[in-house]
Parts: C-alpha cells; sequence; structure tokens
C-alpha cells in the first residue's frame, strides 16, 4: 500500500535549487515515489511558489524542464474556504503552513514532508510532520 505524502515547497525548492545537503534523501524519496511506495501530493499554491523562485534562479526554459518532472509524479491537492476558516481558526501561528496542514488532514494524507522548521511544529499524532532524512529513517 502506498504511503500519501504532501510535499512542502522547501523541500522541492531545497532540491531542484540545490539548497541545502539532503539531496541524497530527496534522490531516496523520488525513487520510492517513482517505485509507487509514496504517492507524493502538492497544491498549486505550491507549484506557484516553486514556479516564482526556479524562474528567478534557473530561468524558464529550466524551469519548465523542472516543471515537467513535478507534473508526472506529483499529484494535486484541492483546498479552498473550508481550510482557510480552519487555518485561521487554529491555534498555529504560520497560516500557509496551516492551510495546508488541513487540507492534508482532509485528504487523509499519511504525512508532510519539510525542511521548514516552523512547519514541523505542527507536528501531530493524527498527521505527522517529518524531515525527509526522518520519514526515511522511520522506513528502515
Amino acid at each position: 500500500m502506498e504511503t500519501k505524502l504532501f510535499f512542502d515547497v522547501n523541500v522541492l525548492l531545497d532540491f531542484f535549487l540545490q539548497r541545502k545537503s539532503n539531496s541524497e534523501d530527496f534522490n531516496q524519496l523520488y525513487t520510492l515515489i517513482d517505485d509507487g511506495k509514496i504517492e507524493a501530493f502538492i497544491t498549486l499554491s505550491t507549484l506557484q511558489t516553486c514556479i516564482y523562485f526556479l524562474e528567478q534562479a534557473k530561468g524558464r526554459d529550466v524551469t519548465i524542464k523542472i516543471l515537467e518532472v513535478i507534473l508526472d509524479n506529483f499529484n494535486f491537492l484541492e483546498g479552498g474556504r473550508k481550510h482557510v476558516i480552519q487555518a485561521m481558526q487554529s491555534n498555529k501561528n504560520d497560516l500557509e503552513d496551516a492551510i495546508h496542514y488541513f487540507i492534508c488532514l482532509d485528504h487523509e494524507l499519511d504525512g508532510i514532508i519539510t525542511s521548514d522548521k516552523n512547519f514541523l511544529k505542527l507536528n501531530s499524532t493524527v498527521l505527522p510532520i517529518l524531515t525527509p532524512s526522518q520519514f526515511l529513517k522511520k522506513l528502515s
């Protein structure tokens, strides 16, 4: 059975912009996605943020090639008004992260993968929020 995971924008940007030394972790995650062991999800806002930073750093042509990889491997989660209201009514400080958290809960995902220290603070028993290396350690 596939593990359904949401990938936060920071993990994608860390990998595609080579911002951190955890590219090996992402390569392992990508292999699990490619092998069908992980069903990977993002939101449209995640993709839009990626596009903005990728175009700034890599230009349009490279960004389009990266988008093709993302579109081939990631599914989109729908969010809406309900998730914004849930985030506003929660005690979570970062509204953007909270919106993604409630979208993932609503779609019954198994976890969130992020390198954002503030997002990690939202970790719960209901919806684990892990770094790529934490998730990979749980698998082994």
